[in-house]
């Protein structure tokens, strides 16, 4: 993948949800821009999760970005700081 995808996905207004696909078929759910640090350009991303772990993730390992659809106005979006 492209790290300016990345970037893209992690910049779009009004941000959307999704997961990294990973080559081990590994799914990384970045819930929040603020969960993911990704300088431009950059062949690594840093993703906190809720617990306060986080991962390291080479960038070219990732095989897609799976992005959650749009929630339909007027309805309740899911919590976007990754609770539960």
């Amino acid at each position: 993948m492209r790290t300016e995808s990345l970037h893209e996905a992690i910049q779009a207004q009004p941000f959307r949800p999704f997961s990294l696909v990973l080559a081990n078929n590994d799914r990384v759910p970045v819930t929040h821009p603020e969960w993911i640090l990704h300088p431009r350009g950059a062949r690594t991303c840093i993703i906190m999760k809720p617990d306060d772990s986080f991962r390291v993730i080479n960038v070219g390992l990732v095989l897609e970005l799976d992005v959650t659809p749009p929630v339909p106005a007027g309805s309740i979006a899911p919590n976007p700081n990754g609770g539960e």
